[in-house]
């Protein structure tokens, strides 16, 4: 059962009801066992029998490490709990992750969620080893926190220390927690399937057929399946934090309008922020601190000058991470090469800064600040992205590149007018759905841009107009979405990651 399903309504108010009716200490135990049932319907018993034993892992290692810390064991000691679960759990899920083809044939499902609940554990158990956090003496609690179902399949990935207090608390119902949190879910549903789900015919079409089409067509396609990335991904997100909030959990955000990015290494900044957090953490600092580089770094500055040797560590880690990030996306050398330009783009970025600051000084156009700078470094980076979808979404580097020369010696402008566009499994009236939900998402993410949120708006209003507006987003989404006949159902793309 996942969010898209019919019944997901009825389990996420059945979930409330009885969390609110509950006695106040037994409300996270309630919550804990709708966390279970949600995920025995999503995965069966063997994605239970999954997060079980990670669950089980986790709070053992997790006391262990507690124990060595305030013993003060040595840290060559304090490590092999840490070691010990993470190596275990990550095995687990590059078995799941690059088994997948063999799974079937062992009679082994997919794991749902199973990278966002190890990264969960992952980042708890490190903060344990740092102190950072006291281990978690009720393995149900333990459960809970890694576990609670609307977080479960895509994220956010949260610290113990965000959620632990609203997850334990056992809150009352609010009106006005309960009103945002169904605002921000029916947000999310908008997303998923009038500008998702909509846009899905024609991205397959064109990066299924690519040497049928001219330039133009592709680069709109891949223009079209970075929105839809977004708009599914994000839309997801916006359903778990509003489910969560109803609950009275704060989860993180997760993303912070990334297609007004004024550079690559900004745009990271705002997709998928808990994820990048984590990495930046857990990742990027071990590795950019860690002894190896920087005794690298050392012999660098007497051979390249004092700059070089401070960057070079820098650059490394960084390479590693976008590596990393390749791996986890998939197996495809595609991804890889996508994850790796990127590290590329934002290492030359870095290196180039000087003579870029030089720039803008003498030219005053500055990317970051508003104006016809801003603008520019927006449209830049948005064009840079979809470019980097030519990579992502492309079958093999062979069809990236056929795609790429098409784009540039095979523009064929007049397919936007002659019938081609409605000949990719769209009529006239999905493109105007799709065009309309892009144009409201725009207008979404310019508002807060500028510091105005969209549920401010509606909030400040009167609530016979608050009525109306989320009556009228629900009809949309029902009608232009769920019962659509030309919309395409499908799954959230990060949904089995």
């Amino acid at each position: 059962m996942s969010f898209i399903s019919p019944n997901f309504p009825i389990f996420a108010v059945a979930a409330l009801i009885l969390y609110f009716v509950a006695p106040q200490r037994a409300r996270w135990c309630v919550m804990l066992a709708s966390s279970y049932v949600f995920y025995w319907l999503l995965g069966g018993f063997f994605a239970i029998y999954a997060i079980s034993f990670t669950i089980a892992t986790v709070y053992a290692s997790g006391l262990w490490a507690g124990y060595l810390r305030t013993h003060k064991a040595r840290r060559s000691h304090r490590r092999i709990p840490l070691a010990a679960c993470l190596t275990v759990n990550f095995g687990l899920l590059m078995f799941f992750k690059y088994g997948a083809p063999l799974l079937p044939s062992m009679g082994i499902m997919l794991i749902p969620g199973i990278s966002f609940y190890t990264f969960q554990a992952a980042g708890y158990l490190v903060d344990i080893y740092k102190g950072k956090v006291e281990p978690e003496r009720n393995p149900l609690k333990t459960a809970l926190f890694l576990s609670f179902f609307p977080q479960l399949i895509q994220g956010p990935i949260s610290r113990h220390s965000q959620i632990a207090g609203d997850l334990f608390a056992g809150h009352g119902w609010d009106w006005k927690r309960s009103r945002n949190g169904v605002q921000r879910i029916i947000w999310g549903y908008f997303l998923k399937f009038i500008v998702a789900n909509r846009a899905l015919p024609l991205v397959s079409a064109v990066f299924a057929g690519y040497r049928q089409y001219g330039g133009t067509v592709i680069f709109l396609s891949a223009f079209v399946s970075g929105v839809q990335l977004y708009a599914d991904f994000s839309g997801g997100i916006d359903i778990s934090l509003g489910v969560a909030e109803i609950f009275g959990i704060r989860l993180p955000e997760n993303f912070r309008q990334p297609y007004f990015a004024n550079s690559l290494m900004d745009f990271w900044r705002r997709w998928h922020m808990t994820l990048n957090a984590w990495l930046k953490d857990y990742l990027f600092y071990p590795l950019a601190l860690s002894a190896p580089l920087g005794r690298l770094g050392r012999h660098t500055r007497k051979l390249l000058g004092n700059r070089a040797g401070k960057m070079l560590p820098t650059f490394l880690a960084t390479f590693c991470v976008y590596f990393i990030v390749g791996i986890w996306h998939g197996i495809g050398v595609n991804l890889l090469v996508f994850a790796l330009l990127n590290g590329s783009i934002i290492t030359a970025a870095l290196i180039m800064e000087p003579l870029l600051a030089g720039l803008r000084a003498k030219t005053g156009i500055d990317g970051s600040k508003d104006g016809s700078g801003r603008v520019f470094a927006i449209l830049r980076t948005i064009a840079l992205i979809t470019l980097m979808r030519y990579i992502a979404g492309a079958e093999s580097i062979e069809a990236t590149l056929v795609m790429l020369r098409r784009t540039v010696l095979n523009i064929r402008l007049r397919e936007l007018w002659n019938g081609t566009l409605l000949n990719l499994g769209m009529s006239f009236v999905d493109y105007a759905a799709l065009v309309a939900g892009m144009v409201v998402l725009f207008i979404r993410d310019l508002a807060q841009e500028r510091g105005t949120g969209y549920r401010d708006a509606i909030n400040a209003a009167r609530p016979a107009v608050q009525f109306v507006v989320l009556l009228a987003m629900l009809a949309i989404v029902t009608f232009f979405g769920i019962y659509s006949g030309s919309a395409r159902s499908a799954d959230f793309i990060y949904a089995n990651y």
